[in-house]
């Protein structure tokens, strides 16, 4: 789901900064401060978790990829500032050491994965909880999956629009081989947000009674 660099012109990358910079620090003051230190080692390890999990990468048709996110879950336990700059975190560490995505396109694709998908998931799973905890979760998971994969492709559609020079595939191209591996990799998703969110649930339990 990466979209690599040169993929997109700096008319949508700088934009893109431009919008994230103030969130990175807003969320990074408002949730990585002194006062949540009990919460680091949790975050911490869940981070580590999607980072892990995003490198298993299956390539798609149109240049990009498909593969689980994890960070949804943050969303779901905290907020979703924090998986946006978990996500972040994840994607920058990518595009320096290991050539996934791309440092012009870090905010893009960190907007699209680490704060639409689990911001939607946190709202998905704040209504049907009242159904269910678990089931709250899993559908949280799968949605985060196909609304990061629609922004990736919105993206990627634009710039076709904008400049084909930079992205010559056509959106409809594009949207279809994003939404039909997300459907399946929503699934898995959905099912790691529902296992992890359940385990966790339980250990807050026990030490907390």
């Amino acid at each position: 789901m990466h979209i690599p660099d040169g993929f997109l012109s700096p008319v949508l990358t700088i934009p893109a900064y431009a919008a994230a910079a103030p969130l990175w620090v807003w969320g990074a003051k408002r949730h990585f401060g002194p006062a949540q230190v009990e919460a680091m080692p949790v975050i911490g390890s869940l981070t580590a978790v999607a980072f892990v999990i995003q490198t298993i990468m299956i390539p798609i048709p149109g240049g990009t990829s498909t593969h689980l996110l994890g960070v949804p879950l943050l969303a779901l336990l905290y907020n979703p500032l924090v998986a946006f700059v978990a996500e972040s975190l994840v994607l920058g560490i990518q595009a320096l050491f290991f050539g996934a995505g791309g440092v012009t396109v870090l905010a893009v694709n960190a907007l699209a994965m680490g704060l639409l998908g689990p911001a939607v998931a946190w709202g998905a799973f704040r209504v049907l909880r009242r159904l269910g905890p678990r089931a709250g979760a899993f559908v949280a998971g799968w949605v985060s999956m196909l609304v990061s994969a629609l922004a990736v492709a919105a993206a990627l559609g634009l710039q076709q629009a904008l400049d084909p020079s930079y992205f010559p595939t056509p959106f409809p191209v594009v949207l279809g081989a994003m939404l039909v591996p997300a459907l399946l990799t929503g699934l898995v998703e959905g099912a790691y947000t529902l296992v992890a969110f359940s385990l966790l649930a339980r250990v807050h339990v026990r030490e907390h009674p």
